[in-house]
């Protein structure tokens, strides 16, 4: 009876140190090792639109707007494309800066250069967009039915991009860090809407 219980603890226990060890990782913003040369050291980033910060992302949370320059971009916590921000339908250049643990903003080589950037790491590092159906951070809401489209070529420009105002619509919109064959940081989304009426 007693080597029951502690053959039935000592799994209790296994299981435990498991699931924790499964839900620290899930909570992971940069899936790879930052103690690794071959990894941007990239936990968070900000996006720019003429040298100005649209939205930071660091530690797992957004600010919008912090300095105050884009207030006819926002709507509280939502980012906010409409006619009057659009030219023909299309944002502003917006430029992506990373960060790293210690909150410096730095840049990455562009796509193909041996090394560059603020790391001297060779670009081997691009985006990938994510435009999610709102409140579900896995599924991608269908083509036909997404408000906006990425404007986006690695090639011309690795760390600029515009959006296009497809409808009136909202989407959780993530941008994610991608290196060769894996994604090294995969933010929460935040919330955009378009309004075109």
């Amino acid at each position: 009876m007693i080597f029951k219980k502690i053959f039935s603890n000592s799994i209790s226990l296994f299981m435990l140190i498991v699931f924790t060890g499964l839900f620290l990782q899930a909570c992971e913003d940069n899936p790879a090792s930052t103690e690794t040369s071959d990894h941007a050291a990239a936990i968070g980033y900000q996006l720019e639109i003429d040298g100005d910060i649209l939205l930071r992302y660091f530690q797992r949370q957004y600010t919008i707007d912090p300095d105050g320059n884009f207030e006819d971009f926002t709507d509280g916590n939502t980012i906010v494309f409409h006619e009057g921000n659009l030219t023909d339908g299309i944002s502003d250049l917006i430029t992506i800066r990373w960060i790293d643990e210690n909150q410096n903003v730095f840049n990455l080589a562009e796509f193909g250069e041996e090394a560059g950037g603020d790391s001297g790491q060779p670009g081997d590092y691009n985006l990938e967009f994510d435009i999610l159906i709102p409140g579900d951070r896995n599924n991608q809401i269908p083509a036909d039915e997404r408000p906006v489209a990425v404007d986006y070529d690695m090639f011309e420009s690795t760390w600029t991009f515009r959006l296009q105002a497809l409808q009136s619509g909202e989407t959780d919109f993530r941008i994610r860090l991608f290196h060769l064959d894996h994604d090294d940081l995969v933010p929460v989304p935040f919330q955009l809407r378009v309004d075109l009426d």
